[in-house]
């Protein structure tokens, strides 16, 4: 399976597009290669496992922030707001595992009742790293689900849905305190977040004020700001700032508009500080960054 960039394509609630899989078979396994500095924060209704292979990597979800190292890995429920980023300027590569968890067993089955039902009770936990002993145990059963989908020999469909099983069996018996679980304040904050990230994502290319992204969100400007740094430890600015290069640098990959166009299109009005400000995020002028990610 090639390397390659994973970019996130989203929809007015900043949730993700893509199918993950097809609907008798809702699972994809995907290989990710971290050429950028960041996918970016979204959401989506199905469960994600990642496993990291080279390099160390940031993860965000929900509340939490953390550093996985090679061989480490994590669980991401469904609909929390996630995203990941490069540490440092060393290659970084990951698998993830997305499915929905309707594959693990219908509603009306046991499999749901003992395995899937808990995961959408508020008390269960957004994210759950793979760490230490229970890591080692966890990251194995990654392995093989790796290793079986790769092969797809008669029967892996059952083989894979087996292990998932085993996977969140293992899953729901970590002791409580290791598990991470959202405020009532906490929730809240992220529900307003994906309000506003709806209405960044649906303005980007205008200009936008403090005031306006708070009022998406019925909120003061000073709850707003307090929100966002509670939420993704960025200001509302910030991160529309960040937002926008990186739709800039998804338009230098998949188009072959000028610098110029593109530009305007993501809310630069002055192409000169925008390829500065695209230098700092990426390292690299949009010239270069196209030239370079292009060949891959």
């Amino acid at each position: 399976m090639e390397n390659r960039e994973i970019n996130v394509t989203t929809d007015e609630n900043e949730r993700q597009l893509e199918q993950h899989g097809i609907a008798p078979f809702p699972i994809a396994f995907y290989q990710g290669d971290l050429r950028s500095n960041t996918v970016v924060w979204h959401w989506h209704e199905e469960l994600e496992l990642i496993l990291i292979q080279k390099g160390n990597i940031g993860v965000g979800a929900g509340k939490t922030r953390e550093k996985l190292n090679t061989g480490q890995g994590c669980f991401i429920n469904g609909g929390v707001l996630h995203n990941i980023w490069k540490i440092e300027t060393t290659p970084c590569e990951y698998r993830s595992i997305v499915f929905h968890p309707r594959f693990i067993g219908s509603m009306d089955s046991l499999f749901w009742i003992n395995y899937i039902h808990p995961l959408k009770a508020p008390s269960f936990p957004q994210y759950i790293p793979f760490l230490n002993k229970e890591g080692n145990h966890l990251t194995m059963l990654f392995s093989q689900l790796w290793k079986i989908q790769e092969e797809k020999a008669i029967g892996y469909e059952n083989e894979v849905r087996y292990l998932l099983t085993k996977f969140f069996i293992y899953l729901s018996n970590i002791p409580l305190e290791q598990q991470q679980r959202l405020s009532i304040k906490e929730q809240r904050d992220m529900d307003r977040m994906k309000l506003m990230l709806t209405f960044v994502e649906t303005h980007l290319s205008e200009e936008l004020s403090l005031g306006q992204i708070a009022k998406s969100a019925l909120i003061s400007e000073t709850e707003c700001l307090r929100c966002f740094r509670r939420s993704i430890g960025a200001s509302p600015i910030h991160f529309l700032k960040e937002r926008r290069l990186q739709c800039a640098a998804g338009l230098l990959l998949s188009t072959n508009k000028s610098i110029s166009s593109i530009a305007p299109s993501c809310g630069f009005l002055d192409t000169s500080y925008f390829t500065r400000a695209f230098g700092q995020l990426f390292g690299m002028t949009p010239t270069e960054y196209r030239n370079v990610h292009k060949r891959h």
